[in-house]
């Protein structure tokens, strides 16, 4: 599969352009909506600087269109539910499973989804010509399925992890819509404070189509004790829409590598797969790894 193809479809559908800011960030285009990535947040002066008021933004600015906007809506309403209950410690209500078929039935016969069942069918993963509904089934047997520790595929990649701040998601809208960090953090037994914050990029850079997000933590507990942490938040795909996501997470699974090469706008990636350790071998998360990061 060329999941370049699913990209290309995803931005004529869903998808937001992944523009630069101070690069490529003049062809913002509010019909077509787009999001600005700040590759180097902390630079510059900052009205609230160490008054803890000041967010660490690295996603500057984000348009969604009116026509654009549905595909966004039903993922957040997954995301509520998944704050709310979710994280294998309540069964979902029937409310709840209803939100999940609504975004499976509107995401099954998007573009890049389409390229996902092509893919299935021409692999013998699914039936050729198999109904609307065997499909919407199988992608809820991917990615909504609980594996033994009771989460899912989507959780781990469209959610992350719970009880951190800034960690786990490889959607980077659901880390917009999550609380960015702010300059300082007062914590029960501690004071944060984020000594630096970037996004790596690759060095065709007119596009910031993959990036990755660092934290240099300095933390002071009250005991006096000091220590300095980094936290990645790991590879993500700025600008595509969540059943753009999941169609290259789809094929990445369905292709059945860990490390799968993969070239977008001249630019090379490896899609990396971890599945679980049972013999069902069930997909747990993927993220994209650039082969030449440049640090901000």
């Amino acid at each position: 599969m060329d999941f370049a193809k699913i990209w290309q479809a995803d931005m004529e559908g869903n998808g937001l352009l992944p523009l630069i800011m101070g690069g490529s960030d003049m062809q913002k285009d509010p019909q077509k909506g787009y999001v600005i990535v700040n590759v180097n947040p902390m630079a510059g002066e900052k009205a609230g600087a160490g008054t803890g008021k000041n967010p660490i933004t690295v996603f500057k600015e984000v348009v969604i269109p009116d026509g654009k906007r549905h595909s966004y809506d039903l993922f957040r309403k997954l995301k509520n539910n998944y704050e709310s209950v979710f994280g294998g410690k309540e069964a979902a209500s029937a409310a709840e499973h209803e939100d999940i078929h609504e975004f499976l039935a509107y995401a099954a016969v998007s573009a890049p989804l389409r390229l996902a069942r092509k893919y299935a069918e021409d692999h013998h993963q699914i039936k050729a010509g198999c109904s609307k509904e065997e499909w919407v089934e199988t992608l809820r047997s991917i990615w909504f399925q609980p594996h033994k520790d009771g989460t899912s595929f989507f959780e781990h990649v469209f959610i992350g992890e719970r009880g951190s701040k800034w960690g786990g998601p490889q959607f980077w809208y659901n880390y917009y819509l999550n609380e960015e960090p702010y300059e300082s953090l007062v914590k029960e037994d501690s004071n944060v404070v984020i000594k630096h914050a970037g996004a790596g990029q690759t060095e065709k850079n007119n596009l910031a189509e993959v990036i990755t997000i660092k934290y240099t933590i300095a933390e002071t507990q009250n005991n006096g004790d000091q220590q300095t942490l980094s936290q990645d938040i790991g590879g993500l795909f700025a600008g595509i829409s969540a059943e753009g996501l999941m169609a290259l997470g789809t094929v990445a699974y369905l292709d059945g590598r860990t490390q799968i090469p993969m070239e977008l706008n001249g630019k090379s990636f490896d899609l990396i797969m971890h599945k679980t350790g049972d013999r069902e071998k069930n997909p747990q998360s993927f993220y994209p790894q650039m082969k030449t990061p440049v640090h901000a």
